[in-house]
């Protein structure tokens, strides 16, 4: 298979996982702890200003998709470290830090941690997060720098000819303070073209970057799991995901090793219980667009919030679509709030309509869940959490399957003679 290919594919999955983490950080309550509001798809944006600056700066094909995986993924580190630093001014610093450890371990990691880490650098070091001399800053950074500042002064619609003038006579007259020389004149090159800002509202954001990355390109719907890279990617948003509420801190780990248990007991060949525990790794990734305040409220969600926290497993559903993965994969995350009777979502699935896997996956989130202190309960026992699903079988959950998760959660952990102390 090409490089050309593997590199298209690779930032096509990049910018899924980016718009998930856009979706996380367009938070009111993350936004004032952070003092900026980054605005929608500001990950996707920031790729491609800075992938137009890199080719304004006659970077190589190696260097240009570098730097657009670099914008994709430049905020990585800010809901990792949110609940640290929320409010705290040291929340600029500590986000680049955070993301560079974050993503060292990714392909490119050695290029991709020091321009995460340096993304908020300034020629006058006043305006520096981490205070870096000019020596240090990678051009990436430089590049991403430029790029971050500028998307947070774009509007989201189409700019006025007066609004590019300004934004331009701004970064001519902040050029050796916040911003490099070099980017800046290069800049002024990409902001005489018209296309340029025209592009950056437009919905298929990643077909334009592409296409002037690689020229002609197609690439396949979906593409089979790859073990290695894909599953420290999982591995790193699970994680993400559970930090952004107090409440889920081993959420999304416990679904993957409880469903993978699962699909043992049912005697699943070892490649299909590796894709689904990375599908349990992911399965609760759109929960990264949920306000934060909804996920950590102590008391009873009102039915505008319910509205919100069902629309996750919508967006798990598109983001891990876009990112290419198998649709089995897919429907096996995507599907652990539908039920048997059709009374589940977001597609209302019934019976035959929803994969064995999707089944495992919806038993081993409940247990997963009602075994865990949640802002409106403590933590049941295993035994109390099985009762408690059993109530749903053959209406929410498979009865069979229930059986299964009896068998492998309960006996085979704690022994035959378990006693539940749930009235029922």
């Amino acid at each position: 298979m090409n490089s050309y290919f593997e590199d298209a594919f690779y930032i096509r999955r990049m910018w899924s996982f980016s718009r998930a983490l856009d979706l996380g950080l367009v938070d009111e309550e993350i936004e004032r702890g952070m003092q900026v509001s980054l605005g929608e798809r500001h990950g996707e944006r920031v790729a491609y200003i800075a992938m137009r600056l890199g080719r304004a700066l006659e970077l190589s094909k190696e260097e240009l998709v570098q730097v657009t995986v670099a914008g994709l993924l430049h905020d990585i580190g800010a809901i990792g470290c949110f609940r640290a630093y929320n409010g705290d001014p040291r929340i600029l610093e500590k986000h680049c830090l955070a993301g560079a450890e974050l993503i060292k371990n990714f392909p490119l990691g050695e290029v991709l941690a020091p321009a995460i880490m340096y993304h908020h650098e300034t020629p006058d070091l006043e305006y520096s997060a981490l205070r870096a001399p000019a020596a240090e800053v990678p051009l990436i950074a430089r590049i991403l720098s430029l790029a971050d500042q500028l998307d947070l002064r774009l509007k989201r619609r189409l700019s006025s000819r007066q609004e590019r003038d300004e934004i331009s006579e701004w970064i001519t007259l902040a050029t050796g303070t916040l911003f490099y020389p070099e980017v800046a004149t290069a800049f002024k090159r990409v902001a005489q073209k018209e296309a340029f800002w025209l592009d950056i509202e437009q919905a298929d954001l990643l077909q334009i970057a592409l296409g002037l990355l690689f020229g002609q390109w197609q690439l396949p719907a979906t593409r089979e799991l790859e073990p290695g890279f894909t599953d420290d990617l999982a591995a790193t948003f699970a994680d993400l995901i559970d930090q952004k509420s107090k409440f889920t801190a081993r959420h999304s780990r416990s679904v993957a090793e409880i469903v993978e248990r699962l699909a043992r007991g049912l005697g699943w060949e070892e490649n299909r219980r590796h894709e689904i525990y990375v599908a349990g790794l992911l399965h609760d990734l759109g929960k990264l667009a949920i306000p934060k305040k909804i996920l950590d409220k102590p008391g009873v969600l009102d039915p505008f919030e319910v509205e919100q926290i069902r629309t996750h497993t919508y967006y798990t559903h598109r983001l891990l679509t876009e990112a290419g993965f198998p649709t089995r994969m897919v429907e096996w995350a995507a599907h652990h709030h539908e039920r048997l009777d059709g009374k589940g979502y977001p597609f209302a699935l019934a019976g035959k309509e929803i994969d064995v896997g999707a089944r495992l996956m919806t038993i081993a989130d409940i247990f997963a869940a009602l075994t865990e202190d949640r802002p409106y309960r403590l933590a049941m026992t295993p035994s109390d959490a099985m009762e408690l699903i059993q109530r749903g079988a053959g209406t929410m959950v498979d009865s069979d399957l229930v059986d299964l998760a009896r068998r492998v959660l309960v006996d085979t952990a704690f022994g035959h003679t378990t006693q539940s102390k749930l009235t029922v």
